[in-house]
């Protein structure tokens, strides 16, 4: 599946998890939105799919409705009059042109999207190592601080977790994941017990839950879909999600009855205005006012909320898992049934096409590889009926082209089958009729393909600005 496709399917859940968040914000778990976010993010950065649901019948995969052909399908593809390299027909109606003369080129527009995300993953990087560099100079606690000593001994964490100050932050933040760090302002008042307790549990929780993993992830989904607008969108609403998630497990953590208290405390750090750390988590100041309403609406997880969570996660998940693979396997039995050679009637073979046609109408769907070349067998061309395959030589035929030098740029036959290994093309004399066989090389390939608009590669066969 190609990045726009991903990006377009992971919009639908990011699309839907919004409006699931603007009307059930506060009756639902927080944590159920950071699950749908990390469905989402999944989405995103997985360009495979996982059934999970029954099917009720097997399809015949045999041409995607895209641009190109699985690696492991043997078939005939006859053009369409509109294209260059003209057939009679092609499935789906799925035009071909070839070399067409517009601007906006799909390799143009994979060049633009690898720039942006190599810009992208500059720009964080840059802000990362940055912010690195200056959190060298920060300055260990511990040791000096019996309140943060205390903290220390009824917070055990199995990583080596320091404690320092920076004079350059307003409020506390975290970096690191194997050797995690909390970071304070050094204009912390470190002797009021209550607020370090607070703010200390709320980086605890960062830390034990791998929030910057959390980041990390979602930074990378946002450098492959930058051009998304949702996405961008998502990424906010991630950090507001993980924030309330913290939130809520340090009120679990230090009791019910001190939110009012806790609250409070974010009130005081939200006069500081933080700095951007796109990989880093803290005591945010982000979207105070829902937090805050987030913290005091805050209750024990009922049955009745549980299942439905519990149903909105497997939706969720049903959607991920199912999307891309309804997409690849579009093409059904019996929409499988024009994938048989069709062409004019001075070409070869035309008679075995049409009667392929009919039978498979019929529900008869059989030989379809010896049907579609076996009048090329009188050039020395061999058919494997245990593997269903054609040879040449005794090498097994992926690509075998017949173009028709008494039409410009037309093709008798164009067949490929993903798990051959040899090219060939037919050579024609000057009154049009079989000469020989040739076997193509790759040089030649390339340029056939070029002239024709396909190009394989190593997921199949690609055609140039399908449509």
């Amino acid at each position: 599946m190609d990045i726009l496709r991903m990006s377009i399917s992971a919009s639908v859940l990011i699309v839907l998890v919004v409006l699931l968040r603007s009307v059930a914000l506060h009756r639902l778990p927080r944590l159920l939105f950071l699950v749908l976010w990390g469905i989402v993010i999944a989405r995103l950065l997985v360009p495979v799919s996982f059934p999970i649901l029954p099917q009720l019948s097997a399809p015949v995969e045999i041409f995607n409705s895209g641009n190109n052909v699985n690696a492991h399908t043997a078939a005939v593809y006859p053009f369409t009059d509109t294209s260059a390299a003209h057939t009679g027909m092609l499935t789906n109606e799925i035009n071909i042109p070839a070399n067409s003369g517009g601007w906006l080129k799909p390799e143009l527009l994979t060049t633009l999207w690898f720039a942006g995300a190599v810009l992208m993953l500059m720009v964080l990087l840059v802000v990362y190592l940055r912010s690195a560099r200056e959190l060298r100079t920060a300055l260990p606690l511990q040791g000096e601080h019996p309140v943060i000593e205390d903290w220390l001994t009824r917070h055990p964490l199995r990583r080596p977790l320091l404690i320092v100050t920076y004079d350059r932050i307003d409020t506390p933040i975290t970096c690191g994941v194997l050797r995690p760090k909390i970071i304070l302002p050094k204009s912390l008042d470190t002797k009021n017990e209550s607020a370090m307790n607070y703010m200390l549990t709320h980086e605890y929780m960062h830390i034990k839950y791998l929030d910057t993993v959390w980041k990390i992830t979602a930074a990378a989904a946002l450098c492959l879909h930058w051009f998304n607008p949702l996405v961008w969108l998502m990424y906010a609403y991630l950090i507001r999600d993980m924030e309330r998630v913290c939130d809520a497990r340090v009120i679990n953590k230090i009791g019910a009855e001190h939110k009012a208290d806790y609250a409070l405390c974010l009130l005081a750090v939200a006069e500081h205005k933080g700095r951007f750390t796109p990989l880093y988590n803290g005591f945010s100041t982000n979207a105070t006012k829902e937090r805050i309403v987030s913290i005091m609406k805050l209750n024990k997880v009922t049955v009745l909320t549980a299942a439905i969570s519990l149903l909105l996660v497997l939706g969720a998940v049903s959607a991920f898992a199912e999307q891309s693979s309804g997409e690849r396997s579009s093409v059904s039995a019996d929409s499988s049934v024009g994938m048989n050679a069709v062409e004019s009637g001075d070409n070869a073979g035309s008679e075995t096409s049409v009667s392929a046609a009919a039978s498979e109408q019929s529900g008869e769907v059989t030989d379809f590889n010896y049907d579609a070349l076996k009048d090329y067998m009188a050039y020395g061309l061999a058919y494997d009926k245990t593997k269903d395959r054609f040879l040449y030589n005794g090498k097994h035929v992926r690509l075998f082209l017949d173009q028709d030098l008494s039409h410009q740029e037309r093709f008798n036959k164009f067949y490929y089958d993903g798990d051959g290994a040899a090219d060939f093309i037919i050579v024609r004399d000057k009154d049009n009729k079989v000469s020989q066989v040739a076997e193509v090389n790759e040089s030649e390939l390339q340029t056939l393909g070029k002239t024709y608009g396909f190009e394989l590669k190593k997921d199949g066969l690609h055609f140039e600005n399908a449509q």
